[in-house]
């Protein structure tokens, strides 16, 4: 069996690291991923995926990455279940074994200098990735 799922995104929050009770470094956020295809308005659609990072992993996010950042994501895609009020919640989340930050230093200072809060525009078309 083969449980791996690969994105390309933006991250649309600043992660945060959290401390388990048994001192294991945790980091949550979402990820904006475009859909390959346009709508019928001739734009694309944006996913919001959970990430859940662990360890060392989670440390170096906190350290490196912030809000739009781009980020190449390798990791195992996973759902749970809880219940709360009697009713069942499913989440579905990214647990990530590794990462990759896609933009210099200068680039991400450049675009933290350009302010923007539409983060639409820094996400890569197709056209753009090299590969």
């Amino acid at each position: 069996m083969l449980n791996k799922t690969i994105l390309i995104g933006r991250l649309t929050a600043t992660p945060e690291l959290v401390k388990t009770p048994t001192d294991k470094s945790l980091a949550r956020v979402s990820l904006a991923v475009n859909r390959r295809f346009k709508n019928q308005e001739g734009e694309h659609l944006t996913d919001f995926i959970n990430l859940v990072f662990w360890g060392r992993s989670a440390e170096n996010l906190v350290s490196y990455a912030s809000k739009g950042s781009l980020l190449s994501v390798d990791g195992e895609l996973r759902t749970r279940k809880y219940e709360k009020d009697g009713q069942n919640h499913y989440i579905t989340e990214v647990l990530v074994t590794s990462f990759r930050l896609l933009e210099s230093r200068a680039q991400r200072a450049m675009r933290e200098n350009n302010q923007t809060d539409d983060l639409v525009d820094l996400v890569l078309e197709e056209e753009a990735l090299p590969f």
